[in-house]
Order: C-alpha cells, then structure tokens, then sequence
C-alpha cells in the first residue's frame, strides 16, 4: 500500500543551516535509511510549514530510529516503545500549605494503568518524555544491583573508545580530594559538541536510568556520578530534554561545591538555554529555568516558576517541584509549610534521599528533636556515606541530648572519612566540635577546632568570636583565599532579601581573590538594589578587568548607565563586548535596551529583532520587543511578543504586566485592571503587580485609587523609592503640594545617587511659582546627576520667570547639547527670544521644535504669533491654516487670526476671529482685553 502522505512536500534545513527540497515524503524516508540524515536537521512543510527537529516528525521518527540504531550495530529490535502511563492514586494539586497536612500520614501507590503489579516492583525507567522526569517513575534499583545489570546492547568501537575518554576525562577533572578541602574547586562539566554517530535509544534509557540511580543517593559524589553519565548521554544524543533537565538539577545540588565561576554560570545558562528551546513549556525546560535563576539568586523569581508549574495537570505530581518549592519557602524562613511540602516529595519519591534529608534539616532547625532524629537516622540507615545527615545528626546529638561523646564520635567521622564537604559544611562540622569540647573544657583541642572552622569559613562571626574566646589566631591562611564560599554566603544572605549582608560577603570574596569577576558582578547587583548607583557601575568594572569575557557584566553596566542617561558610556561598554562577543544575543539586546531608553524606537527595535534572531526564546528581548513596538504604536506586534514569553514563562512579573499594558490598549482600562487583579490574587506574595495597577491608575488619572496602593507598597516595603515617586505624582494631581513634596523628598533620601526625587521636587515648585525653591532642589539634582533629561531646560524655565534672560539661553544650550532631539530647548529659547523682541530668531528656534514635534497645532501657533511680530504676515497666516488643519478647535488659532486681520485692515474678519476664540474659551484669562478690542474695532467701521 502506498503512503497516503507520500504527496507531501519537505523542506530540510541541514545543521549547517542550508535549505534543501522539497522532496516527497517517500523520498526523505528513503534519504533517511541511507543514512543521509543524523537526526539533528530540520523539516518543515512545503511550502508554509513551520520548522521542527526531523527527530521530533511523526512521519519520520521510527524511520529514522531504525537508521540511527543500524549506524550503531545495534538489534533491529531495538526499536523505541511507547512507555506505559503511570498513574498516581490519592494525589491532588496543593494550592494552599494548609492543605498539604491531610497527605502527612497517606500512602501514596503508584501504578501502571495496564502493567501487572509484578512489573511495579521492579520500577523500571519510562521512556524520557514523561513529563515526571525526575520521579518515581524511574529506575529506583539499588546501585550494588545496577553494577552486576548486563547491558542489552553494545556500542560499535570507536563510540565505546569515545564515551570511555570522555568519562575518564570527565572523572579527573571533578574528582574529590579525600580530605583537603582546600584544593581548588572543580568547574561544571558541559557536554561537548561531537561528530560521532549517536548512541542508541536503549543506551539513552540506560545511561539516564544510571544517572537517577546516582541522583538519588543525594551526595557530593553522586552527584558527580550522575553528572559524568548524563553529560555522556547529552553528546551521544543531544535533543534528549529529559537527559537535560536531569543534568539542570544535578547542577543544582553540584553549585556549592564547584567554583561558581563564568565557566559555571555560562554552563548553568546555555544549558538551559538550550534545554528551553527543545522543551519551551516542558517540565525539563522548567527544571533548567529555576536552576538558572536559583544560582543567579533570582528566588523570587524562581519561586513564580515552580508554582506555576505546580499549578499544571501535567506536573502537580513531580517530586522534584515539591522540593523545589520546599527548599524556596524555607529560604523564606516559612519553615512548616517546608517541611510539608518535604514530606510529600518524599511520599511521591520514596527513594530520593534528599528529600528526607532536608525534613531531618528543617526540624532539627525548628527543635523538633525526636521528628529530626527519626529523620536522619533513616538517611544514615539506607545511606551511611550521606556526610551531610552525619553532621546534622551530630549537632542534634550535642544540642538536643548532651551525647557528647556519640556526637564527637559521627562529626569526626563525617570530616575524617573519604569524600566531599563543602567548606562551610565542613566548617560547621568543626565549629561544633569545638563547641562540644569547650563543653568538656578541652580548650586545647577546641581552640584547634574552632581554628580549623575559621579557616575554612572566616565570615562567620560565631566561628570568629568563638576562636578569640578560646585565644586562637584569626589570621587567614593563604589556602582559605582559594575558596568561594564567601559568595555562597552571599547568595544565602541574598535569598533573604538582606542585601546588605550579601553584598559584604561578595566584597570580601573579590578581596581575597581578584579573579573572582563573578563575586564582583553580584556585588554590583546587590549595590544597584541598595541605591548606591556610582558604587555599583564601579563594581561591574572590577568585574569586566577580573574576567573580559564576563557578558553579563558588560550587558549590566549598559543596562545601568543607561538607567543614569549615561547613553554614550553605555554603548561604548557594549562597544567593548561587541568586539569579544560578536553577534551575542545579550549584547545586542543591550544595545536594544539602551535605545529604548534613549527613545530611538526604531533602532531598539532593530536590535531586538536581531537579538530575537539569534535566540528567539530569550524573556528579556521578548519583553522589550512589546514594550518598544508599544511605544511605537504597534499594539500588535506588542502584543504578540508578549504572548510569546508568556508562553514560555508565565511567571515572569514583567511579561505579564507588559502584556496587561497591551491589554489595556486592545480591550480597554477595565480589561487590565482585571488582569493585574487576577495576577495580585494569584501571587500576592509579589509587589510588582501591584506596583503596576497603582501606575495604570496614576497614568489614567484615578489619582486616589493610585494613592491607596502605592500606600500599601510603602507600608510593605518603605524603601521602595518607586512607590515614593508614584505616590508623590497622585498627591500633585489631587493638589496635595505639601505630601507630595514630602514624598519626593524621601526617594531622594532613599537613594541619594538618583536625581529623579530633586527633580520632581523642584518642579512642583517651579508649578506653584515657588521659584527659589525649585532652582535650589533644581541644582541639587543637577549635582547627582547632570546627564538627567529636561532637567536644564526646566532650570532655563525658572531663569526665564525670573528675568535673567541670558541664562535662560545658557541652559536652553546645555539642554540641547544633551538630548538634541528633544524640541523643549529649542522652545525655551524661541520663548527668550521673543521676549528679547528678536523675532526672526524666535522663528527659527520653532522651526527647529516643529521638526522634532509636527503634530500638535499650538507649535504653528507660536511661530505664526513670531513670523507676525517680526513683519511677515503672509507667513504667519499659512503656519496658522497648518494649526488649524491639524486642530481647527484651538482657541489660540483664531486669536492669532483676528490679531493679522486687523494688520491687513480686514476689521470684518478680525472681529470674527476674535468673536470665535472667545466662543472656543469662554474663560480665557484675556477676555477683557479682547472684548475691549472687538468693540474697538466695531466702532472704528
């Protein structure tokens, strides 16, 4: 029987990019078995198809399985199956913490919908695209009886020589020192890019199944385990997302113990990267996200993601969401709804250790000594390697019980023994025993414990005041300079909100090794949040000398610069890192950033999309892609981007208050507000979506509906110099002068490097004609920041009502010389010239301003009233038809009229133009004075 899709025409798009085709269907099953494809070219529909992985084809996939497998000798039998479906009894989605207690004493039976029970007990791995990928679905066999497992196919010669140098290599570079955890800390592996033939899909299944197997014992060194095998898995078969996200989380657990560096973080990043293209809304392209954004210190954020994830059928059920979740509401010192969640990873993944590790963790902390015990007793029970749940357990045993002995006894054992701590692990191990042997008046050996602590951890104030009690030495070692563990410090400070702390942290870190650029960058991050701006840019220089190839170090100091309208400062730093990094997607995303904020639309949207091309799943490029075709009035376009990076995450607060903005465009003001509310009911934890509906509140005039919120955000959070400034706009709409006033001034108090709380200030005086006032908070300003836009020509106007003319035109010159393209100073200094009777050059200043604003009539009004003072009449009379065809019912327009007709005699026509810009403004401030004219003129026909 013919293929009923053989009439179908492809396009295939090879790795190298060229487009070949279109070839019928029965023609690229054909290319494929001659081994023409590798699996990792692109096909689409032709001729309006859209682009797919030719692996991920219905048409093609069992096609081109069976031509993978051939290349690597392996059993025609071999043929991927469908997995069976594994269903979970008694398991509901958890929306509130409360409801988590109802599951603390439930079995939780996972079964097969078809399978016998026989085939559960052996708890063999389901294909990679379950979306439960890291759960208790795989394989769950001891690793003793995964050692003596046969394989079931052999890889041809040159694969087995491959994987074997790989791991070898993989092995002695992550290899563990045994005690001396002073060496220098190894880097994440990254799978490399590789022209051998790709491995099978049994050998996919096998070497993910190993890598869980591993995952789940919860050490240092199984970790490094399951690293070494899935990044084995990742070359020999690179769209596997399952292998990917795997590797995500094992990077995860991995971070404390590596060195944390850009090699690390740029792992860590293209890792998920890539992983989130394959898998966009998947639960491995999640499991990468949160990991991304857990080691950049983005908790919040990360925290946004899991729930979300939580909140979807397909992944309600995964344990690793659970104690994902778990792990993010202890660092938010929400202890007990931890804790439940902990349990309910570990019902759903019984043999995950680590899970029953972080429970023993938590309730030790929270002096649920007995729970705690129970806990760590069953980790070292079915895992007596696990050096973590040792010195827990012994710590316990000292503080909760006064088993001195028993305690010394495990935390020796816990340092001595072979394997891997983190220094401030095995800094904490050692601060107590000094303790316990200060207990027992052992000052001796105390004081030689408390120093060992010290050293590996000389950031802790406890260890410190400890070690001067017992009379010890706080002079650092050489050795203790080569850790990082300051910037870990840091980042547990950070997921705190105690930016402050983690900012020290990181400071000390690049004191004692310069190199570390990664330690430098979070302390500029940390500075910016803290409003010491200037501080902040210089850090992100340290961080660009230590390490030159730091992108996100130069993308940041732009993003920054420009923040401060430093735009030439900013694009020359994106200069530099074009030259390292040519056609990166974050640099030209930088560049997109700076023009966006420099109001050069066209151009931010120039970059964006060539950004976009580069890597189209980016969340930041795809929110300033709506935001700049908003601005330009695309809505959408602007709409259409920000539906693309909801799709890919909708927890990010940014694309959903973008798009609400949008909304409100297309649909309405109600329609937003609706939206933004819905956001704050469903994360109420989050001050942005707040902070949003207070803005779309001030910006449509519902000053007091403004107020009321900006309030709550204050009360909240009374640093938030943002909601300070908002708060100050809706008091000066309402005409509350003296709390508005009040308000700006405390922004600036908050963040004294930032000129926009003078500025507000001195132009609320300058309206309510306090002008001494406002030039003083007007140069105040002016000494944080003189790049700040309109601020000279606000400084000119205040000269201007004081009668000093010449310096009126000096800052009118000064404004101009910053932001050109801008028609204010060119306004102002049309205004002085008028007032200085010289009005041709009044005329030319407008002409300059309505070439940078042509829409609006009251420009044309102006340079008319110049064109009639200075003698040409004729002209003034064809730039106020230009007014009136833009906006024929502008009182001002006829004013200008009436006041030519009576030069040219036309007493009729005046008194007509007069008549109707006093019907246009019944209440203008010169009817008198017209109405005196009018009946001038009348008498004089």
């Amino acid at each position: 029987m013919s293929n009923p899709r053989s009439g179908i025409q492809w396009l295939i798009k090879t790795q190298g990019g060229k487009q070949i085709g279109p070839y019928g269907t029965d023609a690229v099953l054909r290319l494929i078995s001659e081994g023409a494809f590798a699996g990792l070219e692109e096909i689409k529909r032709y001729p309006d198809g859209k682009w797919n992985p030719i692996s991920k084809q219905a048409d093609f996939y069992d096609k081109l399985l069976e031509a993978l497998e051939e290349v690597n000798k392996a059993p025609k039998n071999s043929k991927n199956k469908k997995p069976a479906e594994f269903v979970f009894d008694k398991v509901e989605k958890i929306d509130e913490p409360a409801k988590l207690e109802k599951y603390e004493n439930e079995t939780v039976i996972v079964r097969p919908p078809e399978e016998k029970t026989e085939i559960l007990r052996k708890h063999t791995i389901t294909e990679s695209a379950n979306p439960n990928s890291l759960g208790p679905v795989i394989d769950l066999k001891k690793i003793k009886d995964l050692k003596k497992e046969k394989t079931t196919q052999k890889s041809t010669l040159p694969l087995v020589l491959i994987a074997a140098s790989l791991l070898i290599g993989g092995v002695l570079i992550f290899w563990p020192s045994d005690k001396d955890n002073t060496k220098e800390k190894p880097n994440l592996l990254f799978p490399r890019k590789t022209t051998s033939a790709s491995i099978s899909a049994n050998e996919v299944r096998t070497g993910i199944q190993k890598a869980i197997s591993a995952y789940v014992q919860d050490t240092y060194e199984s970790y490094n385990d399951a690293q070494n095998k899935l990044v084995s898995v990742i070359e020999g078969s690179p769209q596997n997302s399952a292998a990917r996200g795997s590797l995500c989380l094992v990077y995860k657990e991995l971070w404390p113990y590596v060195k944390q560096d850009t090699n690390d973080l740029n792992a860590v990043i293209m890792m998920a990267k890539a992983t989130r293209s394959l898998d966009p809304t998947g639960i491995d392209g999640i499991y990468c996200e949160v990991t991304k954004l857990m080691t950049q210190g983005k908790y919040k954020e990360a925290r946004g993601v899991v729930e979300y994830a939580l909140n979807q059928p397909a992944m309600a059920t995964a344990p690793v969401l659970y104690g994902l979740k778990a792990e993010l509401l202890y660092e938010e010192r929400d202890v007990r709804s931890a804790m439940l969640y902990m349990q309910k990873a570990s019902q759903l993944w019984p043999d995950w250790l680590k899970p029953v590790y972080d429970l023993g963790k938590y309730q030790a902390r929270s002096e649920l000594a007995p729970e705690a015990v129970n806990s760590l007793k069953n980790i070292l029970q079915r895992n007596p390697k696990h050096k973590l749940a040792q010195i827990e357990y012994g710590i316990l045993l000292f503080k909760s019980y006064r088993q001195n002995e028993e305690a010394i006894k495990i935390l020796s054992s816990a340092v001595n023994s072979t394997g891997r701590l983190s220094r401030l692990d095995e800094a904490r191990a050692q601060f107590f025993l000094a303790l316990i042997y200060a207990d027992k008046t052992d000052t001796k050996t105390a004081k030689n414990y408390a120093s060992k602590a010290y050293q590996l951890n000389p950031g802790d104030a406890q260890i410190k005041e400890l070690l001067l009690r017992l009379g010890g030495s706080t002079v650092i070692g050489g050795k203790a300079a080569q850790n990082n563990e300051l910037v870990y410090l840091g980042d547990q400070h950070l997921r705190t909100g105690n930016c402050l702390a983690a900012q020290a942290e990181y400071k000390a870190a690049f004191d004692l090794d310069s190199s570390n650029a990664v330690a430098a960058m979070k302390a500029a991050k940390c500075l910016w949040i803290l409003s010491q701006g200037d501080e902040a840019i210089n850090w992100l220089q340290k961080a660009v000398k230590a390490d030159p190839k730091l992108t996100t170090a130069y993308v940041l100091q732009a993003d920054y610069l420009s923040q401060r309208f430093s735009f030439l400062q900013a694009t020359q730093v994106l200069n530099k890192a074009t030259k390292i990094f040519p056609n990166n997607y974050e640099v030209l995303r930088g560049y997109g950033l700076v023009e966006f904020r420099r109001n050069n639309i066209k151009d931010a949207i120039a970059y964006l999309q060539r950004s976009n091309k580069i890597y189209d799943n980016d969340i930041e490029t795809l929110i300033l892609l709506a935001k700049a075709f908003s601005a330009n009035g695309d809505f959408a376009s602007a709409q259409k981007y920000a539906v693309r990076a909801i799709e890919i995450d909708a927890t990010n607060n940014e694309a959903q208050i973008v798009y609400a903005q949008v909304l409100t465009k297309f649909q309405g003001l109600e329609t937003g507000l609706i939206y933004l509310r819905d956001l704050i009911n469903k994360f109420s934890y989050s001050i942005e979506f707040r902070y949003a509906l207070a803005e779309l509140y001030r910006e449509q005039e519902r000053a007091s509906q403004a107020q009321r919120i900006y309030e709550q955000i204050i009360d909240a959070d009374p640093k938030n110099k943002k909601a300070h400034l908002g708060l100050g706009e809706t008091y000066q709409q309402q005409g509350i002068s003296n709390k508005a006033l009040k308000a700006y001034l405390q922004a600036a108090v908050i963040d004294p490097s930032d000129a926009e709380g003078l500025y507000r200030a001195g132009i609320l005086y300058y309206e309510t004609g306090k002008n001494k006032e406002a030039l003083t908070q007007l140069k105040r300003a002016q000494a944080v920041n003189p790049l700040y836009p309109r601020l000279n020509y606000f400084m000119g106007r205040v000269y201007f009502q004081n009668g000093e003319m010449e310096m009126a035109l000096k800052s009118a010159a000064e404004e101009r010389k910053l932001n050109p393209n801008l028609a204010d100073s060119y306004i102002l200094a049309a205004e002085v010239h008028s007032a200085q009777k010289q009005f041709q050059r009044c005329a030319g200043e407008y002409q300059q301003a309505i070439k940078l604003r042509p829409v609006g009539a009251d420009l044309y009004v102006k340079i008319a009233r110049c064109y009639r003072q200075g003698g040409s009449s004729d002209i003034a009379e064809s730039m106020l038809n230009i007014a009136a065809s833009q906006e024929s019912g502008l009182p001002e327009i006829y004013r200008e009229q009436g006041a030519i007709y009576e030069i040219k005699g036309d007493i009729r026509a005046s008194v007509q133009a007069y008549n109707k810009y006093l019907a246009l403004s019944p209440n203008a401030p010169d009817r008198q004075e017209i109405e005196a004219k009018i009946l001038s003129l009348s008498r004089g026909k």
